[in-house]
């Protein structure tokens, strides 16, 4: 009896861990069709991922139309064409994320953040990172996203900031403010977390937008970049 509850104990563990592995990335390259594969997790909207690869959300939903928006199943893997100016990596056998930053212009904690990969020691072959740009960064702040859409704006990067909370205003050319918000990245200091945020709707005398930290002694403004919009 003991034996047959130590098999069932092994074959339950082994079936737990592949298919943890199976899910150990959200981004596949698909040699076969030349596209990729997401696979949605807890949380995603069919929205944030096509911000996320910079693909239409019109064309996402037509690609993958059995699919409900309003009830996405963890797990379920979703088809995304390639589109060709979004810059990323597929994993090749040897790779490690120090390897690729050293081809790009990113630290490998940037990679890491902004893939937000939990085990870097553990990414596979076909695996896709992603390979942003940095538009304008400082000490604890990096802006790796800045689309224009429509009638607003989004953006998104990596930070390293107290309590992980990004902040962000609209401002005329001379100062005043129009609009503020805020946003949080996945995790704050000392580590670098991704964070992202969308504005819509924005004023016609916004002419930039300004994103900063505040200072935990007194609130003061820290880390500021500022966007011509």
């Amino acid at each position: 009896m003991k034996v047959k509850i130590v098999l069932l104990l092994i074959i339950f563990l082994f079936f737990s861990y592949s298919t943890q592995t199976i899910y150990s990335a959200e981004i596949y390259y698909d040699e076969q069709n030349n596209e990729f594969q997401y696979i949605i997790r807890k949380n995603d909207t069919l929205y944030e991922i096509s911000r996320l690869l910079n693909i239409n959300l019109a064309k996402l939903k037509k690609r993958n139309s059995e699919l409900d928006p309003r009830n996405l199943k963890i797990g379920t893997e979703i088809n995304i064409s390639i589109d060709k100016d979004l810059n990323y990596h597929i994993v090749k056998p040897g790779d490690n994320i120090w390897k690729i930053s050293q081809k790009t212009n990113l630290t490998a904690e940037d990679i890491i953040a902004y893939n937000q990969i939990e085990n870097p020691d553990k990414i596979i072959p076909g695996e896709v990172i992603l390979i942003p740009s940095i538009i304008k960064s400082n000490h604890n702040v990096k802006v790796m996203k800045f689309n224009k859409i429509n009638n607003g704006v989004y953006v998104s990067g990596v930070a390293r900031v107290f309590e992980a909370t990004v902040n962000y205003v609209l401002e005329t050319e001379y100062g005043k403010v129009l609009k503020k918000g805020f946003t949080t990245a996945a995790i704050g200091a000392p580590h670098w977390g991704k964070f992202e945020f969308e504005v819509c709707r924005i004023p016609n005398e916004a002419y930039y937008i300004v994103i900063f930290t505040t200072s935990a002694k007194d609130g003061s403004k820290q880390n500021e970049i500022k966007l011509q919009l």
